[in-house]
């Protein structure tokens, strides 16, 4: 039956996922019922899409609160595994030897091979080279006489036919090979005629093949001696290091001793950082250790999810749990410190150890800086390795110890170290007053090494006075390599440090830098200064690289003195001069 409306049109919505036909009488009818449909359809779209964004928002909000409750459980996870590296900083050191491996501190490369990847001359090379191929004789073959043929026997003129033709072809032949062998003989008498220049050529290759080889052996000896050269050093070195300290050479024992520490490994922000001295009257180990103040901890034990605040809160440890957990980090490590000393010391030359923990912070009354020893303790080794770690309570195995803190460690309070630095030595005199009388026409250079010793000590006593140090002289007759010593009372970065004093007009030799470390070890000083008015060569900063050396040349001598208000200069004395010899017995 034919629709009573004579107009239509299909809608389709892509959005809606719907479609509809329109009809009507008109069309203007048409058009505005069309119109209609789509403005209710852009009202259904719009809620729709209200609500498909509401539905965004609440799955976003899900995952918002689901990817906080994981982080807050991760980060309660690591928070928990940080303390329990912190709880476990004694338990997990037991067991462990940390005693030096000499072999692995020697070093063990092998030279390398000598190579020369030059071939040597090859005369038939060379022949092939300046002649080309050795000529060669080539002769035409002969042709295959042909058979009689049967003819031949009716008609006998074919067969004398036959055998002229063969003896032309066979005379042809042999006249061009005579031909070939006259010309064969000539080339090769030309060619073995040029003999001589293959001889000359393949000599002067040889020549050169030698001349090279040569060169490359001795750069070889060359290169061979420089790798053994630093080898052979530091394999003498860490030999005569070893022998030291098994014999109980203080010096030996004490930078054994800051090796074997420096291995110990913390949890952050401990950084293991210590010092140590060695009393050999007593046989006792003293060690200042750096310890993280209180607010270095992380004092972090949970984090939570807040559903009202859609947020993660930390949760932090009450006062008197941090307390505990603070003190317990501190008397762990002095246990273990210890417990490394006494374990590393296979040459029992270490009978005892004092310890002394030292924290550097801020007063909060004053706001200035402070530098403190809040625990000491001390122990004899038969004391010490009479103890079960592993089931004491360091706080009271500390105590039955006796050692010394005052109050809960939280509040870092002072105490005085049971033993401390012993700075005495009778090598010491009374310092020379040189700079307050140096001329400005004063040439560095010239001066007595006597006089340039004391000015260069007054140079760091200025330096050191900065950070409350102080610097002497040693006797010129028993320095022992000596010129100056200076002590810094920083309990981790100070020390004792040597310096040397080298009044020269030339290169300072790499053996005067070699001595100065040879001095070091004796010495047991932390760091070595050598200082001159001339200049080092690359052979002394190769040296002096990754070492604890200070090579303080001329100019840099001059910079300092201008750094604290003096103006001196330096002119080299030029050879002939016999002001140069002054500073050439110890200088």
């Amino acid at each position: 039956m034919p629709s009573q409306y004579p107009h239509k049109r299909t809608l389709r919505n892509e959005y809606l996922g719907v479609s509809k036909v329109i009809r009507a009488m008109t069309l203007p009818e048409l058009d505005w019922l069309v119109e209609a449909q789509f403005a209710k359809w852009r009202d259904q779209e719009t809620r729709k899409g209200q609500q498909r964004h509401k539905e965004a928002e609440r799955k976003a909000a899900r995952q918002h609160a689901d990817n906080l409750k994981g982080q807050a459980e991760e980060d309660t996870r690591a928070a928990q595994e940080n303390h329990d590296a912190f709880r476990t900083i004694l338990s997990g050191s037991i067991g462990v030897n940390l005693a030096l491996d000499w072999e692995q501190l020697l070093d063990r490369r092998c030279v390398p091979h000598f190579q020369f990847t030059q071939p040597k001359p090859n005369r038939d090379q060379i022949r092939l080279h300046l002649l080309g191929p050795k000529p060669t004789q080539t002769l035409v073959a002969s042709l295959a006489p042909g058979g009689p043929s049967f003819l031949e026997f009716f008609l006998p003129f074919l067969r004398r036919r036959r055998l002229e033709r063969e003896t032309r072809d066979y005379e042809t032949v042999e006249k061009e090979n005579q031909r070939v062998r006259t010309e064969f003989r000539k080339r090769l008498k030309e060619y073995e005629s040029r003999e001589k220049e293959v001889r000359e050529a393949y000599n002067s290759a040889v020549r050169t093949y030698n001349a090279n080889l040569e060169h490359e052996k001795e750069k070889y000896v060359r290169q061979r001696d420089e790798f053994l050269a630093p080898q052979v050093t530091h394999n003498c070195a860490v030999l005569a290091f070893r022998s030291r300290y098994e014999t109980a050479s203080p010096e030996a024992v004490e930078q054994y001793m800051r090796m074997v520490l420096d291995r110990s490994s913390y949890p952050e922000p401990i950084t293991g950082e210590s010092d140590v001295r060695f009393d050999e009257a007593s046989k006792t180990l003293v060690v200042s250790f750096w310890l993280p103040e209180p607010a270095e901890i992380p004092n972090i034990v949970e984090y939570k999810y807040v559903a009202s605040r859609k947020a993660i809160k930390p949760m932090e440890m009450k006062p008197k749990e941090f307390e505990a957990f603070y003190d317990g980090i501190i008397h762990q490590i002095t246990l273990r410190t210890m417990h490394e000393v006494f374990v590393a010391d296979y040459a029992l030359g270490v009978e005892a150890v004092v310890f002394n923990g030292w924290v550097r912070g801020i007063d909060r009354r004053t706001g200035k800086p402070f530098t403190s020893c809040v625990v000491s303790c001390e122990a004899s080794r038969k004391h010490f390795m009479d103890l079960n770690l592993a089931h004491v309570s360091p706080k009271e195995c500390i105590r039955g110890l006796k050692g010394i803190t005052a109050g809960p460690l939280i509040m870092l309070a002072p105490v005085k170290p049971i033993m401390e630095l012993k700075r005495d030595d009778d090598r010491f005199v009374e310092s020379k007053e040189v700079l307050d009388h140096l001329g400005l026409d004063v040439n560095l250079a010239a001066m007595p090494w006597e006089d340039f010793e004391h000015l260069v000590r007054e140079l760091f006593e200025k330096e050191f006075a900065q950070t409350g140090g102080e610097v002497r002289v040693t006797q010129a007759s028993r320095d022992g390599g000596v010129d100056a010593i200076a002590f810094d009372p920083d309990p981790i970065r100070g020390g004792k440090f040597i310096i040397q004093a080298k009044r020269y007009n030339m290169v300072v030799p790499v053996s005067a830098v070699r001595d100065l470390y040879g001095t070091m070890i004796a010495e047991g000083a932390t760091k070595g200064i050598l200082v001159t008015t001339s200049h080092y060569g690359r052979d002394s900063r190769e040296f002096a690289k990754d070492k604890p050396i200070a090579l303080i040349d001329g100019e840099n001598l001059v910079h300092m003195f201008q750094k604290h208000g003096r103006d001196v200069h330096i002119v080299m004395l030029p050879k002939g001069d016999p002001r140069r010899g002054l500073g050439s017995v110890v200088g």
